[in-house]
């Protein structure tokens, strides 16, 4: 970053030696460079950089707020997990009271013990659902409850057929009345209907409720036991991953940009200070900048020098 200057003609390399020691008299930073710096802001060329890094760093800011609300609802959903996952199974009524009743948000995971029969000719199949790096189908069986409501249960996991049309066997809920422990999840968003009879995309209320008619409760249960357990069945769903993930070292890197930005135009400003002060001694900025990149080289050739008398020695 810099801005045009007029400055004098490159000096031949006899004269750019000639001024090192008066190049080196022009420090990057001093009492005054700092100032003179920030004057530089009143030029066009640099307000107009200025407001550029300002919105460079604000849009860094917001992209480490999003990376930051990432965490924390990971977070949260570790939380629930953690309180509710592994707790006794309670009553349907004390979490739910009514089929209406919205499973509250810090319930999610609670497992309750329901008893019911299964209405197997409501047999849902939730397209696309991953399973141990292979994609399939989860079994969602609406379960009638004494009182003629229903609870959709997901049963688990069973692997694609031939293709969308041609199904796999799907294995038979228990028949009669079961005892199942379910863990509570809110309805999933929908994502339309599928016109293939009998799937779904999403285990989403009026998805399900629009294959099952009856009072659905507003919640469904991923299964954790059941009894009795039929020989053949779904694969059961593993305890939800709760890996935090890096969202959190994003949130600083994304911030650490922003602060970054602002020390980048700082710096390019204060170089164009020196640069300027150079000039206006007669000296050449490019021609004082690869002799500074010279002398660096030589250092770290003599270093490397003492270094390898060092080992060798």
């Amino acid at each position: 970053m810099s801005a045009p200057t007029d400055r004098p003609r490159p000096q031949p390399a006899d004269e750019v030696h000639a001024h090192e020691v008066h190049a080196d008299d022009v420090p990057l930073l001093d009492a005054s460079a700092v100032p003179a710096a920030l004057r530089l802001f009143r030029e066009r060329y640099w307000l107009r950089a200025a407001a550029g890094v300002v919105l460079l760093s604000v849009v860094f800011v917001l992209l480490g707020r999003w990376q930051l609300h990432r965490h924390e609802a990971k977070v949260e959903r570790r939380d629930r997990v953690a309180a509710n996952y592994g707790a006794a199974p309670a009553a349907l009524d004390t979490v739910l009271a009514t089929p209406a009743t919205e499973l509250p948000r810090g319930r999610e995971w609670t497992p309750v013990r329901v008893r019911g029969t299964y209405d197997a000719a409501g047999t849902l199949l939730t397209r696309n659902r991953p399973f141990e790096s292979q994609y399939g189908y989860e079994v969602v069986v609406p379960l009638r409850l004494p009182d003629g409501s229903l609870l959709a249960v997901d049963r688990g996991w069973i692997p694609f057929g031939e293709s969308a049309t041609r199904l796999p066997e799907v294995p038979a809920a228990p028949s009669g009345e079961v005892e199942v422990v379910v863990r509570l999840r809110p309805f999933e968003p929908s994502a339309g209907a599928y016109e293939v009879p009998g799937q779904i995309r999403r285990i989403a209320a009026d998805e399900v409720g629009a294959e099952v008619p009856g009072t659905l409760y507003r919640a469904y249960g991923v299964l954790a036991s059941e009894q009795p357990r039929p020989a053949v069945a779904p694969r059961l769903l593993p305890r939800p991953d709760t890996d935090l993930g890096p969202h959190l070292a994003y949130t600083w890197n994304w911030w650490g940009f922003a602060v970054a930005a602002y020390v980048l135009l700082l710096y390019y400003a204060l170089r164009e200070v020196q640069n300027r002060r150079l000039s206006a001694r007669g000296i050449d900025p490019e021609a004082a900048a690869a002799a500074r990149k010279e002398r660096a080289r030589r250092r770290r050739v003599r270093d490397e020098d003492v270094e390898d008398a060092a080992l060798e020695g």
